[in-house]
């Protein structure tokens, strides 16, 4: 089978999407508890969420999250931070920030970048559903039944979100 170089491009960035897709997948379905060293059943970990934006500053958090390197995550977020963003893009930075630092253990800086999302923009459907995952490491199972059901009434549709309700029953 003859493929033209242009065929040959596209099927290379057809591959690597679905690469990159599934390993997203993977990777929010795995953050939350796993400590260094560990390994995490993602069957039993609540599932965070990070949100593109049309800022490259933001992708930038996002694509780093969905390779695993929340360090680099982290600190793509905090610049960004410092870009001067609109309203609707910090919120979405503050709301991956928390996804972030909770894939890192840092969970009261994670809540503390959840509720700065949510101070921003009080219907923003991931900041409540990051904050109910991490609400729910921390054991603070009460918080985390209240903020993902904010966010299914906000969202009711989302994936994170239906995965989440099951969870927590």
């Amino acid at each position: 089978m003859n493929i033209s170089p242009q065929g040959s491009k596209i099927r290379t960035l057809l591959v690597a999407a679905i690469a990159t897709t599934l390993t997203a997948s993977v990777v929010i379905g795995m953050s939350g508890t796993a400590s260094a060293g560990e390994t995490q059943i993602a069957d039993n970990a609540p599932r965070f969420i990070v949100e593109q934006s049309g800022k490259r500053v933001v992708n930038n958090g996002v694509l780093a999250y969905n390779k695993g390197d929340f360090s680099k995550a982290a600190a793509y977020n905090r610049d960004a931070l410092h870009q001067g963003l609109k309203k609707s893009h910090k919120t979405v930075v503050y709301s991956n920030q928390c996804a972030t630092l909770a894939s890192q253990g840092s969970y009261e800086r994670a809540l503390e970048a959840c509720d700065e999302a949510l101070e921003l923009m009080p219907t923003n459907w991931q900041a409540f559903s990051n904050r109910a995952a991490v609400n729910w490491l921390t054991g603070d199972k009460v918080q985390a039944k209240l903020d993902i059901k904010s966010a299914e009434a906000i969202d009711g549709t989302a994936a994170t979100v239906t995965y989440n309700i099951n969870l927590f029953g």
